[in-house]
């Protein structure tokens, strides 16, 4: 009898813990971490490296690393011109995209152009995928027309937030002071009037998730 009463006792407690069990809330997933990847394309100095990943950084709640340098790809060479084509180097980039990077900020000393309106190959600082993965910068413009390094690095790291800001979904920006102002071919003086940041305008644009992640 006393067994019968063990036996019957223990699928009673085996009963509750398995509706207990039902009964508890699921636990949260926890999101997958946000990876940014800097990729140098080229010989890239570290200062402009650094700079970059210490300006993305500030501003964003993601893992911002450098990774390994790559050679520039031939097919975005532009011979001539002696530029790379900044289009074909995004789509390059799109189909190599770093293992487990969420975004891609290239960087390069080369001289990078696009197509603008009427003009087939207009140098440019930076080009950036509306939405996409990938962006890249240049800092050929900067070393040619900064004075000092710490305005070419200033220069450089506010390009880099301005890029970055396009694989977000941002478009050029008329608040003033923000760092998605189109430079309309001025990008020595669009970046020296820039605040740096993302104004409240295109912050309001971005859905809750990715809201959350910048600072």
């Amino acid at each position: 009898m006393r067994t019968r009463r063990l036996v019957s006792l223990g699928l009673v407690i085996i009963n509750l813990v398995l509706v207990g069990s039902f009964l508890l809330p699921a636990a949260a997933e926890t999101p997958p971490e946000r990876v940014v990847a800097i990729v140098p394309l080229g010989k890239v100095r570290q200062e402009f490296l650094d700079k970059v990943q210490q300006e993305l950084q500030s501003r964003m709640k993601a893992r911002i690393r450098i990774d390994p340098p790559r050679e520039l790809p031939q097919e975005a060479w532009y011979a001539p011109r002696s530029r790379w084509r900044a289009d074909r180097l995004l789509d390059w980039l799109d189909e190599n995209l770093p293992e487990g990077a969420w975004k891609v900020v290239a960087v390069t000393e080369a001289e990078i152009s696009a197509t603008k309106g009427n003009i087939l190959d207009w140098g440019i600082a930076g080009l950036g995928s509306i939405g996409g993965p990938s962006c890249v910068v240049s800092a050929h413009i900067y070393k040619k027309h900064s004075k000092t390094q710490e305005a070419l690095l200033r220069r450089l790291g506010d390009l880099a937030v301005h890029e970055f800001g396009h694989t977000l979904g941002f478009p050029h920006c008329e608040e003033k002071g923000c760092v998605m102002a189109d430079a309309k071919g001025k990008a020595i003086s669009s970046a020296d009037a820039s605040s740096g940041h993302y104004c409240a305008k295109c912050l309001g644009t971005l859905s809750a998730e990715d809201r959350a992640l910048v600072k």
